[in-house]
């Protein structure tokens, strides 16, 4: 997942929301972080599971990419809890907004222009699907 972060990080253009689907534990946190560090942010990468959203400002942006947005919608109980948080700010206050268990949004959470579905394969393995 962290090498996939690294070559995901090179690809994406400013202006990207990615999406991030699977079972608990199958890696998309893991992906998000390798994604953020390799965007330039050199501090710690927390997991928005209570917070329900983190912002990273990077010190020395790629490709126009100075703010990310990393969502965890886990915990979200309805999808117009995401109006509370402000979450049309994000999407236009960040130039990369990553986000995790976007069914959670229902309708609120746009079309993502990268879709990654991962799950579990035998073993220790996974399997990830892309889609735009």
């Amino acid at each position: 997942m962290q090498s996939l972060g690294r070559e995901l990080a090179e690809l994406l253009p400013s202006g990207s929301l990615v999406s991030l689907s699977g079972e608990l534990g199958a890696g998309k946190s893991v992906l998000v972080r390798s994604i953020i560090h390799s965007l330039g942010y050199t501090g710690r990468v927390k997991s928005p599971t209570y917070t329900l959203i983190e912002t990273y400002d990077v010190p020395m942006p790629k490709r126009g990419i100075a703010r990310i947005a990393h969502l965890d919608l886990y915990r979200l109980e309805d999808p117009s809890e995401l109006d509370y948080l402000g979450f049309d700010d994000v999407l236009s206050d960040h130039q990369l907004v990553l986000i995790e268990w976007p069914a959670k949004g229902g309708d609120r959470v746009p079309q993502a222009d990268l879709q990654v579905q991962i799950s579990y394969t035998e073993g220790s393995g996974r399997k990830l699907v892309f889609s735009t």
